[in-house]
């Protein structure tokens, strides 16, 4: 059976489409990256802008494209925090769902947190933490054995933390302490639920574009930075170099997207404090995520 998951978050659009067989084994036949960052301004507007509704509308239509060749294939759309968040979200899912030829459900935080943990850690035997820097929210869910015993979801995002903290660059000391302390006030109550973790990883962009940089990689390469390792001490070297940057130094970043990169910074402040405030001293970087997960749970 072939099945596709969409991931429409507050930066990125993301589709995988996979061959699955009979005992959940799958191989994957597409992974199409699409950044129409619906979430721009929306924390200043309340809505998703007309600029952002027409870059998604391309990357719907290219994701139905990606899946014409697949005519039998069993599609879970999934929407996250911009979608949720916003005045006008269910009238841009129903219009980027009549492009794409498929349903897009508006999820809740915790669905996004399991669905993300289970695209991304799966039935893993270890009490694995997951942290999962979106553009507008942060889950975070620790389970074992592929049952997710907690999970919680932040309404902190690296473009929301962009947009609020890093209107100058380079970013000042003083709004990178302000971010990690508002990192650290939102997930001090459910510290306790994660302190059997015995390892973490990290999804979505900023863990991945800092593996990237730690690599030194120029372009992305989802076999080389998947479970790549890093200490807490060198992600929070790693942030203090971007955060330094101007715009254009970060866009010349080799391998970074214009729309990722000047977002990348602030993401990697939540990241450090976020493991800061939990106790983890390394992440693993994983290339896989919500649109893994809404894959897996696909129905026919």
């Amino acid at each position: 059976m072939i099945r596709a998951g969409i991931d429409i978050g507050t930066n990125t659009a993301l589709m995988v489409v996979a061959e699955f067989d009979a005992d959940g084994t799958f191989s994957v036949l597409d992974d199409v990256h699409e950044l129409p960052r619906l979430g721009e301004g929306i924390a200043a507007s309340g809505r998703i802008c007309d600029d952002a509704i027409a870059r998604a509308l391309g990357s719907m239509q290219r994701f139905r494209d990606a899946l014409a060749p697949y005519p039998d294939v069993v599609v879970r759309c999934v929407a996250t925090s911009a979608m949720r968040e916003s005045q006008n979200g269910r009238d841009v899912a129903s219009l980027l769902s009549g492009v794409l030829g498929h349903p897009i459900e508006i999820i809740d935080g915790a669905e996004e947190a399991r669905l993300t943990f289970l695209g991304s850690v799966g039935s893993a035997p270890t009490p694995t933490l997951m942290i999962d820097i979106g553009g507008g929210s942060t889950e975070y869910a620790i389970g074992v054995n592929g049952i997710v015993s907690f999970s919680t979801s932040i309404p902190i995002g690296a473009v929301k933390f962009t947009e609020r903290f890093a209107s100058e660059r380079p970013i000042s000391s003083a709004f990178i302490t302000e971010a990690s302390e508002t990192v650290a006030s939102a997930i001090a109550p459910y510290r306790e639920h994660f302190a059997t973790a015995e390892h973490c990883v990290g999804v979505a962009g900023t863990p991945v574009a800092l593996a990237m940089i730690n690599k030194g990689l120029a372009s992305y390469d989802a076999q080389l930075l998947h479970g790549h390792l890093m200490q807490r001490r060198r992600i929070v070297e790693l942030s203090q170099h971007l955060c330094s940057l101007s715009l254009s130094e970060l866009r010349a970043i080799p391998g970074l997207h214009e729309r990722r990169a000047d977002i990348v910074p602030m993401g990697s402040v939540i990241l450090h404090a976020s493991m800061h405030a939990l106790g983890i001293e390394t992440v693993e970087a994983r290339t896989t995520g919500l649109r893994y997960g809404a894959a897996l749970a696909a129905q026919v």
